[in-house]
C-alpha cells in the first residue's frame, strides 16, 4: 500500500509498473502480442464463442471466451460469469503469449481478473 502511495506522488521515480493497465482493443493485442506480454491491460470488445468449464484439471468453474474488435483474443476467467454471446464487456487481467492452464493450452489470452459490462 505504501509503495502505491508513493508511486502516486512520486511518479518519475518508476517502479509504478505494477499499478499501471495498458488500456489497448483486442486488435492491438492480436498484432503485437509481444509487447504487452505479462503486463497487465483492460481490452474492450465483444464476446464471442463463450464455453463454461468444470473439471478436475481446474477445481473451480472456469469460462474461456473470444473477446473481438476486428481481431480476437482469448479470455481466461476462473469462475462463471452472467455474461451472454454477443456483449460488449471490458476485461481486466494479464496479457500472455502461451500459457498452460490444466490441460489446456491458451495463446495469446488474457488471464481475467474481471469482466464488467460495456453500453
Amino acid at each position: 500500500m505504501i509503495h502505491a502511495i508513493t508511486c502516486l506522488l512520486w511518479p518519475l521515480f518508476g517502479g509504478c509498473s505494477p499499478f499501471i493497465d495498458y488500456a489497448v482493443t483486442p486488435n492491438a493485442l492480436a498484432l503485437n502480442p509481444v509487447y504487452y506480454s505479462g503486463h497487465p491491460v483492460i481490452a474492450t470488445g465483444n464476446v464471442e464463442r463463450l464455453r463454461q468449464l468444470r473439471g478436475a484439471s481446474f477445481g473451480t468453474p472456469a469460462e474461456t471466451f473470444y473477446l473481438c474488435n476486428g481481431k480476437c483474443v482469448q479470455v481466461f476467467m476462473r469462475e462463471h460469469t452472467p455474461m451472454y454471446e454477443g456483449e460488449r464487456v471490458s476485461v481486466r487481467g494479464f496479457f500472455s503469449v502461451t500459457q498452460r492452464v490444466g490441460k489446456l493450452l491458451l495463446h495469446n489470452d488474457i488471464d481475467a481478473a474481471e469482466i464488467f459490462p460495456r453500453v
